[in-house]
């Protein structure tokens, strides 16, 4: 009936018009001609209800078998095969899965809203189970594909002229970090049969730069770098000796242990290639193991040549060992080999290149959670050679085998090793400190500030305490303070010590200060170094101190 008044209120529209006299063309048609049109307009409207009709037909469908999708599967989330997280700190990171921690009373946001299906009698009811985060999730996982990013980006100026950064990976990165960093990851579902699955997974990463307005990507001496990190296959259940696990080749390595206030690595590869398995459940705990390519660029001593050095690492993690009531430890084992040419031996035996040398790393995390998905990481690490090296480094210690992207220096096979604490805890109901702490000594080791033989010790310490006004406004300071010294092989001491402090407020979307983003920040920083023998740093106009101010955003999705 309702069909039939459409038709008739169409019919009616289509007369007026055809018989209104409302332009030349109109007065010139005649009445054969003007029926022969409506008839022609009417069969084109008739056409395009049906197939209306049928779209709306195959919407009920697919919701239809979305709900027997549902309730068959027990209201499980749907979940596509996706790349490990890139840090342990991400643990606390609950994102699109609805756990993110809204309050201080430990809420949760959920999507509650609910939607109209459609039975096989054509009766609508009503499944309160099926939210849009739900659906969000099916269609998700129906498509096979995810976008996942990072990027921090802010304004700031110093009273002596450019912002600048100065040994953030001591002093801490609150007003202390003048970079636009990004990385952006793409997850395509390629394959999904019979208990098997293949992502092609595609990150790309780097800096934009906050300077200049016209700072274009592929332009020499500017801040705009970009690279691929990531460009891999990661597939699951291919392996029968291991069919839950994640089995990946291509440019990957093992997830990063990041120490998230300093912005540096204490456990990372820079890889060219590579082939791992992630996720292998063995025991009580979880196996990791991966081997990478990571050619570096080895210089001859008169800094004049460099040859390109084949180098391969193995990666050994052993991870989530339960001890106790959230209580786990973490054991892992790196160890990294050139492959030398005939002709780079014969360089290193004649003393006209440096000598490349076998490095290992040792390592150790054992980790406590704590209420409010608070928690506190304690790692020992041990090493020589190169990745003796990097411990060595007062801001950026990161683990590699080389320094940057060149290998250079006489090193040893002395000793360096290095405890880490990092966390975050509630002192109250309204209070939380994140903190961050590390010690490290050496002993014959080449450093890069100081040469080879060199001793060193070096402590940071860094902890953030703030008031949590509500889940969006956060009021804090940031104070850091580190001293390194080393002593080389001539006996010399040299210095480098400074202190920081940041007051701030943060706009936020929950209360916890490393596990919640995104954030908006708002900063006041004073930077004062102490002693500067290693680096012979100084801010603009050959000073000491700098005084900062700005505003940044940070964001992960």
């Amino acid at each position: 009936m309702q069909l039939n008044k459409y038709k008739t209120n169409i019919l009616y529209v289509l007369v007026c018009l055809a018989l209104y006299p409302a332009s030349a063309l109109a007065n010139k048609l005649t009445i054969e001609q003007r029926l022969e049109l409506l008839e022609t307009e009417l069969t084109e409207n008739k056409n395009e209800l049906q197939k209306t009709k049928e779209e709306l037909g195959h919407y009920k469908s697919k919701v239809a078998s979305l709900q027997h999708s549902i309730i068959a599967n027990g209201y499980r989330k749907a979940a596509i095969s996706e790349p490990s997280k890139s840090s342990p700190v991400a643990d606390n990171i609950a994102n699109e899965n609805g756990e993110l921690t809204q309050s201080a009373e430990n809420a949760t946001v959920k999507g509650s809203q609910q939607i109209a299906v459609i039975d096989s009698n054509g009766e609508q009811t009503t499944i309160e189970s099926v939210t849009l985060k739900d659906i969000s999730k099916y269609i998700k996982d129906d498509i096979g594909f995810s976008y996942q990013g990072y990027f921090r980006s802010g304004w700031g100026t110093g009273n002596h002229g450019s912002p600048e950064t100065y040994a953030a990976g001591s002093l801490g990165r609150f007003g202390n970090e003048m970079s636009g960093w990004f990385d952006l990851t793409l997850n395509q579902r390629v394959y999904n049969q019979d208990g098997k699955t293949a992502n092609a997974i595609v990150t790309y990463d780097g800096n934009v730069g906050e300077q200049y307005n016209d700072a274009w990507f592929g332009d020499s001496d500017n801040e705009n770098i970009m690279q691929f990190s990531d460009i891999y296959l990661t597939t699951r259940g291919f392996l029968p000796f291991a069919p839950d696990a994640d089995f990946w080749v291509g440019k990957h390595k093992l997830p990063q242990y990041e120490i998230q206030m300093l912005d540096w690595k204490t456990l990372t590869a820079d890889v060219a290639a590579g082939v791992g398995i992630e996720n292998w459940a063995l025991g009580p705990g979880m196996l990791d193991v991966s081997l990478s390519r990571d050619d570096v660029d080895v210089y001859s001593r008169d800094f004049e040549h460099t040859t390109q050095m084949n180098t391969n690492s193995v990666d050994l993690r052993y991870r989530n060992i339960p001890l106790w009531n959230n209580g786990m430890l973490s054991l892992m084992a790196k160890y990294s080999s050139p492959n030398k040419t005939n002709q780079q031996e014969n360089n290193e035996n004649d003393g006209s290149y440096f000598e490349m040398k076998d490095s290992w790393m040792l390592t150790s995390i054992l980790r406590q959670n704590m209420e409010r998905d608070a928690f506190n990481e304690f790692t020992l690490q041990i090493a020589n050679n190169s990745y003796a090296s990097s411990f060595a480094s007062f801001s950026d210690a990161s683990n590699t085998m080389s320094h940057g992207r060149y290998y250079y220096g006489d090193h040893t096979d002395g000793i360096a090793w290095r405890l880490i604490s990092q966390g975050e805890m509630y002192l109250g109901d309204n209070i939380i400190m994140a903190n961050a702490l590390v010690y490290s000594h050496g002993e014959d080791v080449y450093s890069y500030e100081s040469g080879a033989h060199s001793d060193f010790d070096s402590i940071r310490t860094v902890i953030r305490p703030a008031w949590i006004w509500n889940t969006w406004n956060q009021t804090g300071v940031e104070l850091g303070w580190f001293k390194q010294r080393n002593k080389t092989q001539q006996g010399i001491t040299l210095d480098e010590s400074a202190y920081k402090t940041t007051l701030y407020h943060a706009f936020k979307v929950g209360t916890s200060i490393l596990g919640s983003r995104p954030e908006i920040r708002f900063y006041g920083t004073y930077i004062n170094i102490l002693d500067n023998e290693l680096s012979n740093f100084n801010f603009d106009d050959k000073s000491k101190d700098e005084f900062m101010a700005g505003v940044q955003a940070e964001v992960w999705w």
